[in-house]
């Protein structure tokens, strides 16, 4: 791989602030789960539950900033600066939505919700307690993230990873203090967890409004008034389809969690470690995903598709050898991550178990999101990504983890491995698509 290449210069310099900022947010959930070890196993799995609440929430977001990404990526080629401001406010619109309805859910309704994941009353108990509190930060994440989103479009990398790094920051720190009762606070546990995360969800908010400001974001009365019509159909055409892909995908992945919190806590625990080691394996082809859909946005709006058709291969190749490094990384580490957590022995035995799919995920992985989320989105190709994951996710996974382990009821961790196996069984469909050649399209036409 030549990074002499313009586009893979362009590549590494927009990628890298995203994956620094993607490696310091997994840090922080690695030490989120070390922490909470010291405290206990119920802590560590009822966080563990509780947070695929906001698992799903993340991935509407990702549902919104993708199709926002495909569209101000090309807006951004063509130098329609007005259109992104509009855009802007469209989107904006959506996500407070959803930020609104998924905190009424969370504060009102914890017990429901850890219901749907669990039947273990001490889970049950520590997880409403969490989510009743966390869920103050889905309001401010759902201005916060649309702005960082719209600075990666238009290339101001860098000042959205000092953000979120800062408040990532922020928050690890926060959660020493609360968790172990540090500088004279009191011993919280995982309400201190809950709190650190919406006092900094509430300083990054800040920092986004002062950013503006700072590089003076300024929304006309034009923009107010022309913020619908012709832009938000646009918008809802290749935008509902990532946000649906997100509750498809999140909601698979909701129930997949439910399945193993009604398996034993041992396979939660040892699942909330293993998710950790994958987030770190596979950081760097999400960030050529999501810096590659910016570039190849950029000339798909200026309709230079011969320029684009030949970066997709090179980020393709980026993306292989990130998976596959990773892979060989995350393997090497092992001893260090046993020898680190706090697991009780059949947890730490599942964990061992888990190790080579999570290797094998880490590579196949690295080839189908930045496909999906990267390639096909940079040109508006957003439906595919839904039907994929729908296919895949409910026809496979969920199926045949309810099928294994309540009629069958094979072992835990052998019911998380099949069920687990989605990325191998998506990635033919993913390659035939590529080929394909149908995300090669300018949307602003």
């Amino acid at each position: 791989m030549n990074i002499k290449d313009d586009f893979l210069k362009s590549l590494l310099f927009i990628t890298f602030p995203i994956v620094l900022q993607s490696l310091l947010t997994t840090a922080v959930g690695s030490a989120d789960v070390l922490m909470l070890s010291y405290v206990n196993q119920t802590s560590l799995s009822a966080v563990s539950l509780a947070n695929q609440v906001q698992f799903v929430l993340n991935l509407v977001y990702v549902g919104l900033r993708t199709g926002t990404t495909a569209m101000s990526s090309q807006y951004w080629g063509k130098n329609d600066t007005a259109s992104i401001r509009r855009l802007t406010l469209v989107v904006l619109r959506f996500s407070m939505g959803v930020s609104l309805f998924f905190f009424v859910l969370a504060f009102c309704m914890p017990r429901q919700l850890m219901h749907i994941f669990t039947s273990e009353p001490d889970l049950i108990t520590t997880g409403a307690e969490y989510l009743r509190i966390i869920a103050f930060s889905y309001l401010f994440m759902g201005v916060s993230q649309i702005y960082l989103c719209i600075l990666k479009s238009i290339q101001q990398v860098g000042r959205s990873a000092a953000i979120g790094s800062v408040t990532l920051a922020a928050n690890v720190i926060l959660n020493a203090v609360f968790i172990f009762g540090l500088l004279g606070f009191p011993k919280l546990g995982v309400t201190g967890v809950a709190i650190a995360t919406v006092i900094s969800r509430a300083a990054e908010l800040c920092l986004c409004g002062l950013d503006a400001g700072i590089i003076k974001i300024h929304l006309t009365r034009e923009d107010f008034h022309d913020a619908g019509g012709i832009l938000s159909r646009n918008f809802l055409k290749y935008s509902l389809p990532v946000t649906a892909e997100g509750f498809v995908w999140g909601g698979a992945t909701a129930v997949l969690s439910a399945i193993m919190g009604h398996l034993g806590s041992d396979i939660v625990a040892a699942n909330s470690v293993a998710s950790v080691v994958q987030g770190l394996a596979t950081v760097v082809c999400f960030g050529f995903a999501e810096g590659g859909a910016v570039l190849l946005g950029k000339e798909l709006g200026r309709s230079n598709y011969s320029k684009a058709q030949k970066d997709a291969s090179k980020l393709m190749k980026a993306a292989l050898i990130s998976g596959l490094a990773g892979a060989v990384v995350m393997l090497l580490l092992k001893p260090v991550v046993t020898d680190i957590v706090r697991l009780s022995p059949q947890a730490l035995l599942d964990l061992n178990s888990m190790y080579l799919l999570l290797a094998l995920n880490a590579v196949l992985a690295s080839f189908t999101n930045t496909a999906i989320c990267g390639i096909f989105c940079a040109g508006g190709d957003t439906r595919f990504g839904l039907y994929c994951d729908f296919l895949v996710m409910w026809g496979y996974s969920v199926l045949i983890g309810l099928f294994l382990g309540f009629v069958w009821k094979l072992p835990p961790v052998t019911v998380y491995i099949i069920m687990n196996l989605h990325e191998l069984v998506k990635t033919p469909f993913v390659l035939k698509h590529y080929k394909g050649k149908k995300w090669l399209k300018n949307i602003t036409i």
